[in-house]
């Protein structure tokens, strides 16, 4: 009887391989939100350039389009992580049907969390933008 690979393992892996790519999009955040600390230094200090308002601007406008299609996606996402629980469900033993399930309760925490940065992205860089437009006059465009 030859032996069979762990089904067990690959949801494992899986679940470790979306935890590393969290932890990933956590440090990448954390780049971003000191990038737009020493902007906020800036504005308070009177400081900002024309380059950094148009720099906030145009990070802002990218973050409100990320956060449109993220949040489009996690809306395509949430019934198909119930059919796949579902089918989880019925397809296995109750126990092992868990074990999998691990899989699909990460992918939906990397989902939000994923949005939640977004969303604190964009309005970091809202605000900011708001509070320097007075020291800059912009250009008309």
């Amino acid at each position: 009887m030859p032996s069979q690979f762990p089904l067990e393992l690959v949801s494992n892996f899986l679940s470790v391989i979306l935890l590393l790519g969290l932890f990933y999009k956590y440090l990448q955040y954390k780049k971003k939100l000191d990038v737009i600390k020493g902007l906020d230094k800036l504005k308070d200090e009177k400081k900002v350039t024309r380059e950094d308002y148009e720099f906030i601007r145009n990070n802002e406008r990218e973050y409100k389009d990320k956060l449109a299609k993220t949040e489009a996606n996690i809306k395509i996402a949430q019934p198909v992580f119930i059919i796949i629980a579902g089918i989880l469900i019925l397809s296995f033993e109750f126990q092992e049907a868990m074990i999998h399930l691990n899989v699909v309760v990460v992918a939906f925490i990397f989902m939000q969390v994923d949005k939640i940065h977004k969303r604190n992205m964009y309005s970091f860089l809202n605000e900011l933008r708001k509070g320097t437009k007075d020291q800059i006059e912009p250009q008309e465009d």
